[in-house]
Formats: structure tokens, C-alpha cells, sequence
């Protein structure tokens, strides 16, 4: 009995390690706004589809933005981003040229998160998704 005891921390690792990685959600669903002088802007959706972890903690997906503009819209684009111990952060260009950074954390009944742009002030955006 005393050799196996060794290998139960490393069988624990192993076993945190692939419980982490299972935490990665298949597809993201939801909604971005932004606040503006008037209020708030229509709900837009957005879709992180197909999440594939990667074995350098970086993932890959992707991804559609509706914008009010549809010339900007993303449709199926792929990305690439990190997972961390917050959540997801990833980047992508629209069409239009427009940067974006999004970062998404677990909270209550799904995830929650902010994206900007690379404008002069930034534009924030709200997301949730399940």
C-alpha cells in the first residue's frame, strides 16, 4: 500500500486539471449593450460557438457579432483567446476595422462581462450570455 500512496497528489492533479478543462462551455448565447446620453442601446446578440480548449491554456471558437451596422457584422469569425482563472478574454477586428476586446466570467445564471473598442474614449460594452 505504501507505493501507491505516492501517486494519489499526482492522480489529484490529473484529476484538477481535467475537471478545469471541462469547464470550458461548448457554444456562448447572449446579448451586448452599451450605455449611451440617451440610455441604453437595443440588445444585440453575439455567439461564441464551438469553445475548444487548447493544451497552452489559450482556447479557440467562433465567433458572431451582430452590429447596428451590417456591413460590421461578424459571422462565424474565427478567434482565439485565454482562458483564465477569471474566465474568457479574446479579441477580434470587425470588418469595419473596429478592435474589440471581451472579457467573460462565470457569475449567476451564466456568464457576465464587458468588451471595448480601441475608439477615442472607448466604447464599453455589457455582455451576458448562457
Amino acid at each position: 500500500m505504501k507505493t501507491i500512496v505516492p501517486f494519489i497528489p499526482l492522480l489529484l492533479v490529473a484529476f484538477a486539471a481535467s475537471a478545469q478543462q471541462e469547464e470550458l462551455p461548448k457554444d456562448l448565447h447572449g446579448r451586448w449593450t452599451t450605455a449611451t446620453q440617451a440610455g441604453r442601446t437595443a440588445p444585440r446578440p453575439f455567439d461564441l460557438e464551438n469553445l475548444k480548449r487548447k493544451d497552452d491554456g489559450t482556447f479557440a471558437a467562433r465567433l458572431s457579432w451582430t452590429t447596428a451596422e451590417a456591413k460590421c457584422t461578424v459571422r462565424y469569425q474565427p478567434v482565439t483567446g485565454r482562458a483564465t482563472p477569471a474566465g474568457l478574454k479574446f479579441e477580434w477586428v470587425t470588418p469595419c476595422g473596429e478592435a474589440i476586446t471581451a472579457e467573460l466570467a462565470p457569475g449567476a445564471g451564466g456568464w457576465v462581462g464587458q468588451a471595448t473598442n480601441k475608439a477615442a474614449p472607448p466604447a464599453v460594452m455589457d455582455l451576458t450570455a448562457k
